[in-house]
């Protein structure tokens, strides 16, 4: 606790110098100051945000926050302006660059001053999954056991229903208060800043510019139900095969513990889920990776060509020398995530392990890299991202062209013995699928609770039946055991994707968008035709195309300057606002059409029925009988 109070000084400090470091400039104007209000005057007051601003993102690189995210940080920072800018007409200004600077900067005025509240509910579930507070179920008395490193690794590696089951149960039921506490001081903060006519959830939408953005979500959860309830169907007869058909309710639902099970084993050699051709084995990427004796640098050094050859400005050996360093051994958690400082001078902290997973992911990091270098060309307001999750949204559509099979045997000479087949790639559009299309209903759900909760569409007495009931309606899913009277049941997950860095709605937005992006470029450079075997959308590989490099270099460099609809409109030739699962579901359709025919062929009955988690009782929803989710 004290680490944390003196952490909160140091940001104090921080802020408090940045702005007295400002005050010292030469014709500086104080925000306070009686001036004229026309667009020239709103110029020289910007070029003094600017300067504030890039002194403070110089000092976060050395001084970076631990718990709260640049956003934030800069949002604080430039606070002593918000009161000056609101006294201008900017909403009729002439110059629209102008006009939009000032409408992205005071964004920041809605929200109310951070103080140590905030702070500490924010550390609190950002850090919980490695918090330890579960007791060794073969050690009773050994209670040291958080869920990241321990709970997360027996569901990924065990079969012992029953020691998956108690993990499941005991990590709910012992829970700190302070967790449920935190959650709670967030609903009150979000809940603090509406109005009769705003409700929180348009703030928590701010940056998207929508404030019914869950309504387009969910519409896109609807575009994929059809898919995932084959899936369900398939997943739900292998897990009967392999546990037993009293493991399975007669209703349909999945137990919960399963379905993460699934999850995490989604690339486990060893694994619960059954390929669609267990006769022919998927290779394995590590054994390719460390044939070639590659070193953690040589991935930055691939990813770097990879944009290269997409028309992008070389980064140079100084600027990389200078700008990307090696993390510790040890450093970046469990899946040893990069660190990328884009606020101000960029730099990038990459992962010292060689891995498949590290390869795709580095090429994002470029992607991200990139992105910063192109948004660094606007003033300040204009230099971010057009939204939350747009960056990763760019990554992702790289991620997808870069892990095909064509581009590992044709760019990177892995899998040089292998035959990728339709057989053999219906078995990895399966592991794919078991990880992204399980995944993605679950952060929705967690948006969808979330934003139930802040908008005062659930009371605290029915949040955890409402989240059952939202878990039954878009994952065919429910509670293996009953935890105790009080407790929360939702995942660590949903708890992180409260806080800025981590909000589930990034998630959703870089995921769909990803795949749209991947596909239109696809589109473009005649890589993917539509029914044309030869030429489907997951072997598409965008590698040395400028055609490609220059729709995300026109994203990219359009930073914040306009907002994301219109940064999207070239993704379509009828210029489409909105995202789309169109893409997602291309990208799969060999898999879904395979496992519908399958389901089919095995007689298996697709849906499950729901019930009200939130009645007293197991009493069906009306008509129960006739609902097929």
């Amino acid at each position: 606790m004290a680490l944390l109070k003196w952490s909160w000084q140091l940001s104090t400090l921080l802020i408090t110098t940045f702005i007295c470091t400002a005050h010292s400039q030469q014709n500086y104007t104080h925000p306070n100051e009686q001036f004229s209000l026309n667009e020239e005057a709103a110029q020289h007051l910007l070029s003094q945000v600017n300067d504030v601003y890039w002194a403070s993102a110089t000092a976060y690189r050395q001084f970076a926050d631990d718990t709260l995210s640049p956003e934030i940080l800069m949002r604080e920072k430039l606070r002593p302006f918000y009161e000056t800018m609101q006294k201008f007409d900017w909403q009729n200004f002439v110059d629209p660059l102008l006009k939009r600077q000032f409408e992205v900067i005071l964004r920041g005025a809605k929200y109310p001053p951070i103080n140590y509240k905030f702070k500490r509910a924010t550390h609190t579930l950002k850090n919980m999954p490695r918090k330890k507070w579960v007791c060794n179920m073969k050690e009773p008395t050994q209670c040291n056991m958080a869920f990241v490193h321990q709970i997360k690794s027996i569901f990924t590696n065990s079969d012992d229903l029953d020691e998956i089951k108690y993990y499941w149960k005991e990590w709910r039921n012992n829970m700190p208060s302070e967790v449920k506490e935190a959650l709670h001081y967030y609903i009150a903060y979000y809940q603090n800043m509406s109005t009769p006519d705003v409700q929180p959830s348009a703030h928590w939408y701010d940056q998207y510019e929508d404030p019914h953005m869950i309504y387009e979500l969910e519409q896109l959860m609807d575009a994929l139900r059809p898919f995932y309830r084959e899936m369900h169907a398939h997943l739900r007869n292998v897990l009967r095969h392999k546990y037993g058909d009293d493991v399975i309710p007669p209703t349909g639902l999945i137990p919960h513990h399963l379905l993460e099970q699934v999850t995490y084993q989604a690339w486990k050699k060893e694994t619960v889920l059954q390929n669609p051709f267990p006769q022919r084995k998927l290779p394995n990427l590590q054994t390719e990776l460390d044939g070639e004796g590659l070193q953690p640098f040589d991935l930055v050094n691939i990813s770097v060509q990879f944009f290269s050859s997409l028309g992008f400005r070389n980064l140079t050996d100084d600027f990389i020398r200078e700008h990307f360093i090696q993390m510790d051994v040890g450093t970046g958690g469990p899946d040893c995530k990069s660190r990328i400082f884009d606020f101000g001078e960029v730099e990038l902290h990459y992962c010292p392990k060689v891995y498949y997973k590290k390869l795709l992911q580095t090429h994002a990091d470029i992607a991200a890299v990139q992105y910063a270098i192109e948004k660094n060309n606007f003033r300040v307001g204009l230099n971010q991202e057009a939204c939350p999750g747009f960056g990763a949204a760019l990554g992702e559509a790289v991620i997808l062209s870069v892990s095909n099979p064509k581009h590992l045997q044709q760019r990177l000479g892995l899998l040089k013995n292998y035959e990728y087949d339709d057989i053999l790639n219906l078995n990895r559009l399966y592991r794919m699928a078991a990880h992204t299309l399980l995944t993605l209903p679950t952060y929705f759900v967690h948006e969808k609770l979330w934003v139930d909760m802040i908008d005062g569409r659930v009371q605290p007495e029915h949040y955890n039946c409402h989240y059952w009931n939202l878990m039954q309606k878009y994952m065919g899913v429910e509670p293996p055991v009953e935890t105790n009277a009080g407790v929360y049941d939702m995942p660590y997950k949903f708890y992180e994707g409260i806080v800025d860095q981590f909000r589930s709605t990034k998630k959703l937005f870089d995921e769909f968008l990803g795949y749209q992006i991947y596909r239109v470029i696809c589109l473009n450079i005649g890589e993917y035709e539509r029914r044309n075997a030869y030429k489907p959308l997951d072997n598409c590989d965008f590698y040395g195309s400028k055609h490609a490099g220059k729709f995300l270099y026109d994203m990219m460099s359009a930073g914040s300057s306009k907002p994301w609809r219109e940064v999207i409109k070239p993704l379509t030739v009828i210029h489409l606002t909105n995202m789309t699962a169109t893409a997602f579901l291309e990208y799969f359709e060999p898999l879904n059409t395979w496992i519908s025919d399958d389901n089919v062929s095995k007689n298996l009955r697709v849906g499950w029925m729901p019930i009200d988690k939130c009645k007293r009782g197991t009493a069906p929803l009306p008509n129960a009988t006739n609902v097929a989710y």
